[in-house]
């Protein structure tokens, strides 16, 4: 078995051997999508707690929402482990929304599908990717928790992450999350905070949309 074990992992390190390789060719600009409405779409996921103390986040719900509000997808997940802590005091997530939910292994197809390709919206993006397992373009993410434009709208410092309730409250006039998040409410209220400064975004947030960065990154391999 030790054979059988040194074999899968000099297998396995050259396939990311090989991966790596065809990163680091990946040098100029890559072909986007236009930022359009049409593909521009906002995520919000809610997480449940699994392992023996709730520490293993994993998916419970997911929501994505078009450029006008209106719901792409929306359904409750059952976690491949099982759930030790729902967190409905965040989540808004509870036991007998799980019973029924539609499995992670199906629910993950039909999320990726919506998100391919698209510009996605929505706030602190990383830990709603990381439970969903998909690493888009960098130049696609548009986090509300990121965007300076949004912080000098609201008046706060720049140095400061603030939180989607805080955005939406100083900016948009609206008070969300009362009671527990809703992944639909939350989705939206990204949504609307990225179009109250959708104008001045790219310039704030995001270098990989700016030619120059592309041609310093890319004489910086010669």
């Amino acid at each position: 078995s030790s054979g059988i074990n040194a074999e899968y992992g000099k297998k396995r390190k050259n396939i990311c051997q090989a991966d790596k390789s065809k990163i680091k060719k990946k040098s100029s600009k890559p072909d986007l999508p236009l930022c359009i409405p049409e593909n521009i779409i906002a995520l919000d996921c809610e997480m449940v707690g699994c392992s023996a103390k709730g520490r293993i986040s994993a998916l419970g719900r997911c929501s994505i929402v078009n450029y006008t509000g209106d719901i792409l997808y929306d359904s409750y997940v059952k976690p491949i482990l099982p759930v030790t802590d729902h967190r409905t005091k965040w989540s808004g997530i509870r036991r007998k929304h799980l019973s029924n939910a539609t499995p992670f292994s199906e629910a993950i197809k039909q999320i990726r599908k919506l998100l391919s390709g698209k510009y996605i919206i929505g706030h602190d993006l990383q830990n709603d990717l990381s439970v969903l397992n998909f690493k888009p373009h960098p130049c696609l993410l548009l986090d509300t928790s990121k965007c300076c434009a949004l912080r000098h709208l609201a008046g706060l410092p720049e140095s400061q992450k603030p939180s989607l309730k805080k955005l939406t409250g100083l900016i948009l006039g609206q008070d969300i999350q009362k009671a527990s998040h809703c992944s639909v409410e939350d989705a939206r209220a990204a949504l609307m905070l990225y179009k109250a400064v959708k104008d001045n975004w790219h310039s704030k947030i995001n270098p990989y949309l700016n030619d120059s960065y592309w041609n310093v990154a890319t004489a910086s391999k010669h």
